[in-house]
C-alpha cells in the first residue's frame, strides 16, 4: 500500500474507534498542517485510543505531494475543515489546542 493510501487507512480508522484523536480532530473543523501530521505517523499508534481497537501501522511520513492529496481527501469528507497551525510546535502542543483550546486562549473551539 502507497504511504498516500496507508495515511488515508490510518485516518479512516482513527475517525471510526471512540477515543481516536481523529474523532475530536474530526469535530473541531481543522485539521493539523504536515509536520504536526506526520508526527501523528511517525509514532505509529493513536495513544488516545485507550481501548486498542485499531491497529497499530508501521511508523511513515508522507512528502508534501502525498500530505495534499491527503489534505483534499479530508476535505472531500469534511468540507470547511480548516488547516490551522495555532502556532504550536509539535503534535502534542497542536492536539492540546484541539482538546482544550481553552488553555490555550482558544475559547471557541
Amino acid at each position: 500500500m502507497d504511504k498516500t493510501a496507508l495515511a488515508i487507512k490510518v485516518l479512516t480508522d482513527d475517525v471510526t474507534v471512540i477515543y481516536g484523536i481523529f474523532v475530536a480532530i474530526k469535530s473541531s473543523g481543522f485539521f493539523p498542517p504536515a509536520p504536526f501530521l506526520n508526527e501523528f505517523l511517525e509514532i505509529g499508534v493513536d495513544y488516545c485510543d485507550q481501548d486498542g481497537i485499531m491497529d497499530r501501522w508501521t511508523p511513515f511520513s508522507l512528502s508534501s505531494e502525498e500530505y495534499q492529496t491527503v489534505l483534499l481527501w479530508w476535505l472531500t469528507q469534511y468540507p470547511g475543515t480548516v488547516v490551522e497551525g495555532f502556532g504550536a510546535v509539535n503534535w502534542n502542543e497542536w492536539v492540546g489546542v484541539i482538546v482544550r483550546g481553552e488553555m490555550f486562549g482558544y475559547s471557541d473551539l
